[in-house]
């Protein structure tokens, strides 16, 4: 299949399986072979529940895996629209938008991959680096760190301790691994022929680039963002930039630390 430029498509596809981690997370199988084949880590869909329009626009998830004709994410309920997606069972019809934005690898450009990547996620944000790591490969791999916010996610860290062997936890109120942030997790400086790949919230992957600030080039961060369309074209999901204003949606979600103006961004 040719996984060439232009606005992403709309798929009919289906549940091939569903995961309840039991806290309100879960991790979906979608059979469709057109974002399957394409997809690359750090990309997302856009998914709806149902075939209709209803809830009209679909949910932003990050590509969590895919392998054959079969893609992965997981997802989270924050609201009515990823509650009627955590009620879909196998056989169920989803509607997918994508794959969406410029991944981990296409950020990187024409760049050699460095001999060690570490991976950083914060909750749900874990799933593109699920991706990543598979591949990178695990001699890559320098050390993964997660965070979660604590009580309540403890299927999701389990899940991570099963996806990510050997992952430093880290929950803000310690009841789940190390009581700490990320950031507590991450050597003091970036070794040498080494980059940051990271993806969660806002203000993890600020704290991160404020914390390495000559080594912004060789952090890649992978932003989450409300959106509509998913192909730049409504302008909700803009992003200052030292470039100028710029679309999480088509020119990220992965932007490099030095690219992003992280001052003027916590504002917005």
């Amino acid at each position: 299949m040719s996984c060439g430029g232009g606005s992403p498509r709309d798929y009919t596809a289906a549940v091939l399986g569903h995961r309840p981690l039991g806290d309100g997370s879960g991790l979906l199988a979608v059979r469709c072979g057109e974002i399957a084949s394409c997809a690359e880590p750090g990309q997302f869909v856009l998914l709806r529940p149902g075939t209709g329009n209803d809830p009209f626009l679909g949910r932003p998830l990050a590509v969590a895996d895919a392998a054959g004709d079969v893609f992965k994410v997981v997802y989270r309920i924050v609201g009515r629209g990823t509650a009627l997606l955590a009620s879909k069972r196998q056989g169920d019809p989803v509607t997918v938008r994508g794959p969406i934005g410029r991944g981990f690898f296409s950020a990187r450009g024409e760049k050699p991959l460095p001999r060690k990547v570490i991976l950083a996620g914060g909750a749900v944000g874990a799933a593109p680096l699920l991706f990543a790591a598979r591949r990178l490969g695990l001699s890559r791999i320098e050390k993964t760190v997660m965070g979660v916010a604590g009580k309540g996610w403890e299927g999701f860290a389990e899940w991570l301790k099963e996806a990510f062997p050997g992952v430093d936890l880290f929950s803000g109120d310690g009841t789940l691994g190390t009581k700490g942030t990320v950031l507590a997790g991450l050597p003091g400086t970036l070794p040498a022929d080494s980059e940051l790949w990271a993806c969660g919230p806002q203000a993890m992957l600020s704290a991160i680039a404020a914390h390495y600030p000559r080594d912004g080039g060789r952090i890649l961060a992978a932003l989450e963002s409300r959106m509509a369309c998913g192909m730049g074209g409504c302008l909700g999901c803009v992003i200052p930039t030292v470039s100028g204003n710029r679309r999480v949606c088509v020119d990220g979600p992965v932007f490099t630390a030095e690219e992003v103006m992280w001052n003027e961004l916590s504002s917005c």
